[in-house]
């Protein structure tokens, strides 16, 4: 997308509020797609004039912002460089198998008191992990151990034409789609055959975690656990 189509598209409304003093006041209302209202925040302030003011509406997604014309404009050139997509994605994933027993000492690993907290499993012990990168839009997988297979496909989370106004800022949140656990399991004579464990799709801040559980019952004596985060990339 060139800078003057993001410009157009960022831009929801331009008026002229006063003359006073032979200085235009000039209004306009930004639509962010792709940063949150307080990352533009303390970016644009600096550039105001005593007599220029900013209107943070953050369950919009939108900035007003009033001023003479010249910072007016470099504020939209500022926002054309800010509100960009997120290009890459670095995502971690674990499984985890949980069982109500101990498993033996060179196989349990401690895990932290959220999980411990939703899946009132005993103990636990880890499949397989693995770090997936890659460009947003695109699609990732990876065999983890004893079989077990994980995929999705990425995007930026950002408004689309049907989205209301009154949705919550996206910031730089990334979607990953039709996010899917399988075990292949494999048979006598070749054959095999795989079983998709979890579909679904999930959404990530920076450095958000996710756990997606896999349990039969509340009963159920074992049961895995998907951990999903997403990393900062190399060389941030």
């Amino acid at each position: 997308m060139t800078k003057r189509a993001v410009f157009t598209a960022c831009m929801v409304l331009a008026a002229i509020v006063s003359t006073a003093d032979d200085v235009a006041t000039v209004s306009r209302v930004f639509r962010l797609n792709h940063v949150s209202v307080s990352e533009v925040s303390d970016a644009i302030q600096p550039l105001l004039t005593a007599r220029g003011s900013l209107t943070l509406q953050p369950q919009l997604s939108r900035v007003t912002v009033q001023d003479n014309p010249e910072v007016v404009a470099r504020v939209a050139e500022l926002l054309v460089e800010m509100d960009r997509p997120p290009g890459s994605y670095r995502i971690g994933i674990e499984l985890l198998e949980g069982r109500s027993k101990p498993y033996p000492a060179s196989q349990e690993i401690d895990v932290d008191a959220r999980l411990k907290r939703m899946f009132k499993f005993a103990s636990y012990r880890r499949l397989g992990r693995t770090v997936l990168e890659g460009d947003l839009g695109g699609s990732a997988q990876a065999d983890l151990h004893e079989g077990y297979h994980v995929g999705f496909d990425s995007a930026a989370q950002e408004p689309t034409p049907q989205t209301p106004w009154g949705s919550a800022d996206f910031g730089d949140r990334i979607e990953l789609k039709n996010l899917t656990l399988e075990k292949i399991q494999a048979y006598s004579g070749g054959d095999s055959e795989t079983v998709r464990l979890v579909r679904t799709s999930v959404f990530l801040f920076p450095k958000q975690e996710v756990l997606i559980g896999a349990v039969k019952s509340e009963q159920a004596e074992t049961g895995l656990v998907l951990i999903v985060q997403a990393l900062e990339l190399e060389g941030n």
